[in-house]
C-alpha cells in the first residue's frame, strides 16, 4: 500500500512564489489527464491500495477535470486532500456572497460581545477581516459552488499556502498584487462556511516569520482549526532565492519565541512539520511508503527530490519511473523507515 501519494495534476499557477519547487507560473501548459490520472489511481489500487492521495500542482483548481479526479478518487476509498493558494481566477462578488458575509461578521461580533463584551481590539480585528472582502468588487478565489461541491463529494481536507499577513510581504513573497491576496482571504472563509476540514501550511522565511502571531490571529478569525509550520525548501526558485528567505538559526530561534506568545492566540491545532520539530523525531519513508508524481509523469520517492540529477540517481541507485512510460515497474514495498532522512543523505541539507 502507497500511505502518501502525492500528484502534481497541472503545473500553472496564478502566482509566482519565490520559493515554490515546481517553478510553477501563468505560462506552464502540463497537464495529467483524468485518463492518465484514473490509470495510475487503478494501478496502485491493485497493488494494495491509497491511503491518502494528495492533489497539487501549480495551482489544482486551474485543472478542468478536478472534481472529476476527486469523484473518482472518492469512489475508490482513497482519503484525498487539495493544496491550493485560493486564487484561481477573476469575477464580480456577488449580492448574496456579500449578504452571506455580513451576516457571519455579525455572528462572529455577536459572539465576542458575549464571551468578551471588551475585547474591542478583537472586534476591529473581525470588522477589518470581512469588510476587506466584502469591499472587493473583483477577485480570484475558488467558486463557492466548487467548494459545495467537493463537500458533498466528501473531499477530506483543503490545504491553503498562506505566507503572509502584511499586504507587502505576500506581494513579494508570492509574486502578486493585493487583490489576489484578498481572494485567498475569501476562499478561505467560503471554505470554512461551507464546513469543509481547512490547513493552513505556513513556511518560516526571512520575509515573514514576524507576521506568525497576525496570522495565527487571522486564521482563529477565519474559524481555522489547524495550520501546519513547514521548513523552507530550497528547490526550484526557492534555490535561486535561498538566501533572501533561509532562515538562519538566531531567526529560527526568534521565531519560535513569537510562536509561543502567538499560541494564545489561536485555539486550533499548530502542528510543526519536519524538520522543525527536530530530526531525531523523524523517520523518513520516501519511496518506501510514499511517492510523489509530477506534471510531467516522473514518480518521485517523495517532493524533496524534483531536481535530484541522474548521477544521484545512480550514486543511490533511486529510480525514476515516468506513469507514462513504465507505470507498471513502479514496485513500493508500502513498509518501512530510515533512520537518516533519504534527502539529507544525498544533499546534505535539512529539507522537507
Amino acid at each position: 500500500m502507497v500511505k502518501d501519494l502525492c500528484i502534481e495534476i497541472i503545473e500553472k499557477c496564478l502566482n509566482n512564489c519565490k520559493f515554490c519547487s515546481s517553478n510553477s507560473n501563468c505560462n506552464k501548459t502540463k497537464n495529467i489527464e483524468f485518463e492518465d490520472f484514473k490509470r495510475v489511481i487503478d494501478y496502485f489500487i491493485r497493488q494494495g491500495g491509497i491511503e491518502e492521495l494528495s492533489l497539487s500542482g501549480g495551482e489544482p483548481f486551474l485543472h478542468p477535470e478536478l472534481i472529476k479526479m476527486i469523484q473518482y478518487a472518492k469512489t475508490c476509498g482513497v482519503r484525498t486532500v487539495i493544496f491550493t493558494s485560493g486564487v484561481i481566477s477573476e469575477r464580480k462578488i456577488s449580492h448574496e456572497d456579500k449578504l452571506q458575509l455580513e451576516n457571519e461578521m455579525k455572528r462572529r461580533l455577536e459572539e465576542i460581545n458575549q464571551n468578551e463584551p471588551d475585547n474591542e481590539f478583537l472586534k476591529e480585528k473581525i470588522v477589518k477581516f470581512y469588510s476587506d472582502i466584502i469591499k472587493i468588487k473583483e477577485y480570484s478565489s475558488i467558486d463557492r459552488n466548487i467548494l459545495h461541491i467537493l463537500k458533498e463529494i466528501g473531499l477530506d481536507k483543503i490545504v491553503f499556502d498562506m505566507q503572509a499577513y502584511e499586504a507587502d510581504t505576500d506581494s513579494y513573497i508570492m509574486g502578486r498584487n493585493e487583490l489576489a491576496r484578498q481572494s485567498l482571504l475569501k476562499s478561505l472563509i467560503d471554505s470554512s462556511l461551507e464546513g469543509l476540514n481547512i490547513d493552513v501550511h505556513f513556511v518560516p522565511m526571512k520575509p515573514n516569520y514576524k507576521e506568525i502571531i497576525d496570522i495565527l490571529e487571522l486564521l482563529e478569525i477565519a474559524n481555522v482549526s489547524q495550520i501546519s509550520l513547514l521548513n523552507f525548501l530550497p528547490q526550484g526558485r526557492g534555490r535561486l532565492n535561498v538566501i533572501d528567505l533561509m532562515l538562519n538559526e538566531e531567526e529560527k530561534r526568534e521565531f519560535f519565541k513569537l510562536l509561543d506568545i502567538g499560541k494564545n492566540k489561536f485555539t486550533g491545532k499548530i502542528r510543526i512539520g519536519i524538520p522543525l520539530q527536530g530530526e531525531e523525531n523523524h523517520r523518513c519513508n520516501a519511496g518506501l511508503e510514499k511517492l510523489d508524481i509530477k506534471f510531467n509523469g516522473d514518480v518521485l520517492p517523495c517532493p524533496a527530490f524534483k531536481e535530484i540529477t541522474l548521477e544521484e540517481c545512480e550514486r543511490f541507485n533511486i529510480k525514476i519511473p515516468n506513469i507514462y512510460k513504465n507505470l507498471e515497474d513502479i514496485n513500493i514495498p508500502g513498509k518501512g523507515k530510515r533512520v537518516k532522512q533519504l534527502c539529507k543523505q544525498i544533499y546534505d541539507t535539512t529539507i522537507k
